[in-house]
């Protein structure tokens, strides 16, 4: 019980960091996170509009429409621009709080990581750094690279290095201490 503590912690601080380094410095993500120097103008214009906090996508028919009037709009967006839209009425930039939280979960996603370590049969270090990066494979395809199938989110080579560099990290960690 001990080690699988001691990994979580230790895990969970090299989670932490990884994705310190890859969204505040040197910021692998910054592609996705660009400034506009239009920003002000736009988002008073969110603003005026009266759009209440949520995420949308912009450049498409009205869902409430019947499917063959959506079908008959989807044409006239065709080809056209689109956006989507994260809007949130208010800035609030306290990080603790929310650090707080992304430590927990590294923390848990590391104790679930390290029993997946201890539940190999024959383990090679070799075996227990594949296991780390098949797991950050699986997280990569399954949300992020499925995500930009379909809305090209610019950090999709960040997303893939957040995918293998801390997981393999971690295999190795998890031959040492299992």
């Amino acid at each position: 019980m001990k080690k699988a503590i001691l990994f979580a912690l230790l895990g969970g601080i090299i989670l932490f960091a990884w994705q310190f380094l890859a969204w505040a410095m040197p910021n692998f993500h910054k592609k996705a996170q660009e400034y506009s120097p239009v920003q002000d103008e736009i988002l008073q214009s969110i603003q005026n509009s009266g759009l209440k906090q949520g995420m949308y996508v912009l450049g498409q028919p009205d869902p409430k429409q019947s499917r063959k009037e959506y079908d008959a709009n989807m044409n006239k967006y065709e080809g056209k621009p689109w956006a989507v839209l994260n809007y949130r009425d208010k800035n609030d930039s306290r990080m603790a709080m929310n650090m707080i939280r992304g430590f927990i979960m590294m923390v848990l996603v590391s104790l679930i990581f390290f029993w997946l370590v201890r539940q190999q049969k024959d383990p090679t270090l070799m075996k227990r750094i594949l296991l780390g990066l098949g797991i950050g494979l699986i997280g990569f395809m399954f949300i992020p690279y499925t995500n930009f199938i379909w809305f090209k989110a610019p950090d999709i080579w960040a997303y893939l290095l957040d995918g293998f560099a801390p997981w393999i990290i971690l295999g190795w960690l998890g031959h040492k201490l299992a």
